[in-house]
């Protein structure tokens, strides 16, 4: 998971959690306050009408007795208070939940409403003059409502129902709360996607930077436009390069100055056993030519590897142009025909048309590496393949054989400097070739099977 995707999803999930607890809350919030306030007035009503009922005649009024004096008295008081303040219903109640009058018309006297005996334990833990509201229910209009109770005496309670029609807007708030926090949820997410994309880009282009100084491009820009603390390690990372493009020349320009003073004394040593080789060609017979012959071998052989060094260390510039790859192989093969005869190896190409855009003497190089590999690994009657290819914007090209292959051990070092497996090799020749592709623009790979030979492949963008 990269690092913009994990802010992204951190953060978004914070501030998701954060804004639809926030919009919960306050859906809640809202409820209970208008609950509270509600539940309030309810209660002070039924206090209210409670004041203007005479209790002395509430032991008169019996259930089912709605034609006494007592029932009309108090059904006319509640149908007159009632109405004044827009209540939807009052009654006056027994210990049994019985109705024994009321203001509306809904139900008779002696009858009773279920929905009483839901509150029970509010209702019987009144003392005489207190007063209490029930949790809001649906009528049978549908319609949201709140009751109120008030204790008159031991047996007789005063229920009121008062109308909570606001409810249904605030119920109605939770979906415009889910509705704030759906788009909350999408702005948190962009926001997100933003802050990552903010801090993601600077750490994106100083990794870039860091791969490019892995591969040896000292000469690489430092990325602009980083602020902050991450300027800090974009100063760091600067530093370094300066350090390491200076420790990189310093090195080469040793190994270079090495390779000099190493070859003038070996030029003169050549010379002189030159020189005197042919005095003793001159005296036939004489001792010694054979010693010089091994002297002159292995100067040869010392001025082949300073060579190498100063090939790998110093590479001429790249000067690329378009180059018919099978000219190459050509010239390549007339190089390593002494090779190729000796072993009865066989060298072929495919990929009459193909172009490659490099540096014609580094091209060369590469390839002449590849194949002596090639040569030294195969055994008699063996064969090395050359093909190249057009892969949409890259050119590529690859140099096989069917030899014992590259232990599994080795692959991973292949390239690096003086790594070799061979006793009489410097380990240069991989690294050379990849540090010529690299000045090229191009890079090598190596696809090996053991005991199935390998094959090195060259892949280069097309300019």
């Amino acid at each position: 998971m990269s690092l913009k995707t994990k802010i992204i999803l951190t953060f978004s999930v914070l501030m998701a959690v954060l804004v639809l607890i926030m919009s919960r809350v306050g859906y809640y919030s809202v409820r209970e306050i208008y609950l509270d306030q509600l539940s309030d007035q309810t209660s002070r009503l039924a206090r209210l009408i409670a004041g203007e009922l005479n209790p002395k005649y509430l032991p008169f009024l019996e259930s089912g007795g709605g034609d006494s004096l007592a029932a009309a008295y108090y059904s006319e008081t509640l149908k007159t208070r009632a109405k004044s303040i827009l209540l939807a219903d009052a009654f006056i109640f027994n210990r049994d939940f019985e109705i024994l009058v009321q203001s509306a018309s809904g139900t008779a006297a002696g009858g009773s409403d279920p929905r009483l005996r839901l509150n029970r334990s509010e209702i019987h833990g009144l003392q005489a003059g207190e007063s209490a509201a029930s949790l809001p229910f649906k009528g049978g209009d549908g319609e949201w409502y709140l009751w109120g109770f008030y204790r008159l005496d031991d047996a007789h309670w005063l229920g009121i129902q008062e109308s909570a029609a606001r409810l249904a807007k605030v119920e109605a708030l939770s979906r415009t709360f889910w509705g704030i926090g759906i788009a909350g949820l999408l702005v948190t997410i962009l926001c997100g996607w933003l802050l990552a994309r903010a801090i993601a880009r600077p750490v994106e282009r100083l990794v870039q930077f860091s791969q490019l100084l892995g591969k040896g491009n000292f000469s690489a820009a430092l990325p602009q436009g980083i602020r902050g603390e991450l300027a800090i390690l974009a100063n760091a990372l600067d530093k370094m390069r300066a350090g390491l493009a200076q420790h990189h020349r310093e090195k080469e320009m040793l190994l270079a100055q090495i390779a000099h003073e190493i070859r003038n004394p070996l030029g003169g040593i050549e010379l002189l056993a030159g020189l005197v080789k042919e005095d003793l060609q001159r005296h036939p017979g004489w001792p010694g030519t054979e010693y010089l012959e091994k002297i002159q071998q292995e100067i040869g052989g010392l001025k082949a590897l300073i060579t190498a060094y100063l090939n790998f260390s110093r590479p001429a510039a790249a000067q690329p142009e378009w180059i018919a790859v099978q000219e190459m192989v050509e010239e390549v093969r007339s190089f390593c025909r002494a090779g190729l005869q000796e072993k009865k190896l066989s060298l072929s190409y495919s990929g009459e048309d193909a172009q490659i855009h490099f540096d014609r003497q580094h091209l060369r190089q590469i390839l002449i590496n590849l194949v002596s590999n090639s040569i030294e690994a195969l055994g008699e009657g063996g064969s090395i393949a050359i093909s190249a290819w057009q892969n949409g914007p890259r050119t590529l090209m690859a140099v096989s054989d069917d030899g014992p292959g590259i232990p599994p051990g080795h692959r991973e070092s292949v390239f690096e400097p003086f790594f070799t497996t061979r006793s009489n090799g410097a380990g240069l020749g991989l690294a050379i070739c990849k540090k010529l592709c690299w000045e090229n623009g191009a890079e090598i790979c190596l696809e090996d099977k053991a005991g199935k030979g390998s094959t090195f492949t060259i892949r280069k963008s097309v300019n």
